[in-house]
Formats: C-alpha cells, structure tokens, sequence
C-alpha cells in the first residue's frame, strides 16, 4: 500500500441492549471516521469480533443474559480476541460495575449519560493504550503447563517423610525432641524433604499475597482458564478451601471460621435439624472422622439433596465472607482430579455469579458499617411502636430481631441468640435504624 493512501478506519464494537444507546453512540463514532459495528446482546461477540477484527469494544456493564462481565470473559478465553481493548460502559449508581473495573483488565470506562466529546476521548485514549492490556494479560496468564499425576506424586512423597520419620522413632524409648531431631537429620529424611519440597514448589501453579492480588481477581483468573484444583487461602488461624472443576466453585469448607459458617448453623436456619438435635449430634462425634453431612445422610436426618442444597448455600455464604479479607495469604494446587469427597456433591457455582452477589453485599456491608461500626455496637429501641401506628410496619424478621434489642445485649450476642447469618442479621438491624425504632450505641 501507498504510504500516501488513507488509512482503513478503526472498527469500534459497541454492545448494548438498549436501542437508544446503540444509536447514539454509532451517530457520534461514525461522524469521528470510525467504523461502528453494534451489537444488542453478547451472545454472538465472539465470533462478530473474530469477523470484524475491531480495535476496541465499548460494552454495557448490565446487560440480560450475558453481562458485561460475560462478554469479557467470553473475549478473554479466545486467544483471536483476548488482547482487543475493552472499555465499560455503566450507570453512575452501579457500585458492582467499579468493583469489576478494578478486577478485570478493563482499560478504561465511561459513566452513562456521556456527552460525544467524553466519548470521544474515552475512545481516543484507550487506543493509544490498547497495547497496555496485551501486556498486562500475557504477564498474568504465565501459568505453568499442568503436570499428569502430580498431585499423587506429591501425596507419595509426603508419605516417605512420614515413613523415613516413623523408622527413626519407633527404634526404641527415647526423649521425643532429641529422637526427631535425630530422624530428620537423617540422609533418608533430607532426601525424601527435598524431593517433598521442589515437588510442592511444582505443584503451586498460582500463590500469593491477598493484600497485593484481592481473591477477586484470583478466581476470575482460575475460571477463565477453566483450572481445576484446590486454592487454599489463609487469614491469620482461619481457612477456607475452594474445590474448582474446569473452572466452576464445586465445594468450599473453612475452618477456624465463625459458628455461623460451620455446616450445623446452615442445617439450622433450612430447619433441617432443630439446635437441641445438632448439640446431640455433635456431642456424639467426639473424635469421629467421619464427614457431619454424610454421617446425616447415613442416619436418615436428611436426604442426599437436601445436603447438597446446604451445602451449596455454606460454599456461597463462605466466597462472600471470602471477598472482605483485605491480607492472608493464597495459593492454588492444580489437580488432575479432585478428591471423591468433592465430586460427590452434584452442584457447581458459577464464579461470575458468586462475584456479582459477593461484590453487591460487600457494598451493602460499608452502608451497614456506617451506622454499626462493631459487633460490639449495643442497639436500643427508640420508644417508637410500629404496631401503635407511631411507626412503619415491619416484616416478620424484623419484628424478630427487634425482640431482641433491649438496650444490654451487643450486635454479637442478638446474632447468637437468633441462630441466623451475621450479614442477614446486621442489615436488618440496619433498616430498623434507618426508621428509627433502634439506635446504636458502641462502648469505649
């Protein structure tokens, strides 16, 4: 070509359920010299943007069916169009479209209604930093090739140091401290640590600081390239597990969690078993392996679907805790297959979704924080009397956790006293502040 002739015009795809929108933004992208190709709905973005070959994406952060979110990761996933540049479009109020501006390698956005001169310069200016998320994607997506068989190699590794530490110890009586000493200074115990620890090292396809990288942006990366594994997050003595099969939460446990996270507190609130019969169950247990919801099952307390129905809500409840742990650490095993213990609950969650209602609480979280700034937060009533007709009428949750407000007990000790989840109980709480039949007080 001519070094004279005019170059072809930038294509700009723009993907917006709205009519309205789709129209003005085609009459303001094509009076600038730029080729507007539209889109209603993000089913078919793939393979419009592989025909087109657009220089950037202009997407609609709320859309039915398949949302922005969806429409990102659809590009992302396919190697012909995961380096085109993105901008979100998205309301002023969307709290969730910030969040996932921060999570996901959005160049840049643009906050509806937009004059032609903003959009304009959005446009613009992503351009000239479209090789930026090229960059930035190739740096995060250096994940090592998986390996057949690891994880058993690892397990079998593990169980060498245990047996070359078992032959040193059982030799004969001996101070505990000096013999282990002794066992792990041995040429078998060296060997069979070192082998442990380069193949551990091998294994951890993903780790790192939750300060530096948010869990968010772990999981999205983890189910756009459909893992399959265990990422393990700790936060000083607390942990929690997610079970991911290509890609999809298939089962998360914690421990060293709050009561309202364990299993039982669940089982309550569906009302499967009644408190008096879980203390009975759980007293019963001491010093039993065996798993709480499959020993239920076995005694006929519940169905096979009723557990997998708990424990879908327990795996939810425990990535939206998860998505407010602002430090610990994180690291990710792939696995080639995940434990029998995990495939045999028939449910798997969608990242995408749990990060949506997981994003929209943590928001609603800050709103409650504002008036309830601790757990140690004391309620009062206010003297008003909703059933007097000197206040608005409430529901029967509401009215529940008013019951329990008499000016002594904390927000901890009311979450304790009703068996319900702290967020389901802090925000209600929250409404009865806001019509002010109870006021909040923190101690010193």
């Amino acid at each position: 070509m001519n070094v004279d002739e005019p170059r072809p015009p930038a294509c700009v795809m723009v993907i917006d359920d709205s009519a309205t929108v789709l129209r003005v933004v085609e009459g303001v992208l094509s009076r600038a010299g730029y080729r507007v190709v539209c889109l209603d709905s993000g089913h078919q973005v793939v393979s419009v943007a592989r025909r087109e070959r657009p220089a950037l994406i202009l997407v609609d952060f709320a859309m039915p069916e398949v949302s922005g979110y969806g429409v990102c990761q659809a590009l992302g996933a396919e190697p012909s169009t995961a380096e085109i540049p993105i901008v979100m479009m998205h309301t002023r109020g969307d709290a969730v479209a910030h969040r996932f501006l921060r999570e996901l390698g959005i160049l840049d956005h643009i906050t509806k209604p937009f004059p032609p001169e903003v959009l304009l310069a959005v446009v613009e200016h992503t351009l000239q930093r479209g090789d930026t998320k090229a960059e930035a994607r190739q740096t995060r997506t250096t994940m090592p090739p998986p390996a057949v068989h690891q994880a058993p190699t690892v397990a079998a590794l593990r169980q060498a140091v245990v047996a070359a530490l078992v032959a040193e110890l059982h030799s004969g009586p001996a101070d505990l401290p000096e013999r282990l000493g002794q066992a792990l200074d041995t040429v078998a115990c060296r060997e069979a640590l070192g082998a442990l620890a380069a193949a551990e090292q091998q294994s951890l396809a993903l780790h790192g600081d939750l300060s530096v990288i948010p869990v968010a942006e772990v999981l999205q990366l983890l189910a756009l390239q459909r893992q399959s594994g265990v990422l393990a997050l700790h936060q000083q003595e607390r942990r929690i597990d997610i079970a991911l099969k290509d890609g999809a939460v298939r089962l998360v446990t914690g421990s060293h969690l709050p009561e309202e996270f364990m299993l039982g507190s669940f089982l309550v609130q569906e009302r499967l078993l009644s408190p008096h019969e879980l203390d009975l169950l759980l007293a019963n247990r001491q010093g039993s392996k065996a798993r709480l919801g499959t020993q239920l099952v076995k005694l006929g307390y519940l169905g096979r679907e009723d557990l997998w129905r708990v424990l879908k809500r327990q795996s939810s409840e425990l990535v939206y805790e998860l998505l407010r742990w602002s430090s610990g650490r994180f690291w990710f095993e792939r696995l080639a297959e995940l434990p029998a213990a995990v495939l045999e609950f028939e449910f798997d969650l969608s990242v995408e979704e749990l990060l949506m209602e997981g994003f929209r609480r943590v928001d609603e979280w800050g709103l409650i924080e504002t008036v309830i700034p601790s757990f140690a937060a004391v309620p009062a009533r206010t003297g008003l009397h909703p059933d007097a007709g000197h206040g608005p009428s409430l529901t029967p949750e509401e009215q529940a956790v008013l019951e329990q407000v008499d000016g002594r007990r904390d927000v901890r000790a009311i979450v304790q006293a009703l068996g319900r989840g702290s967020f389901e109980v802090a925000r209600l709480l929250y409404r009865l502040a806001g019509s002010r039949l109870v006021s909040i007080s923190v101690s010193p």
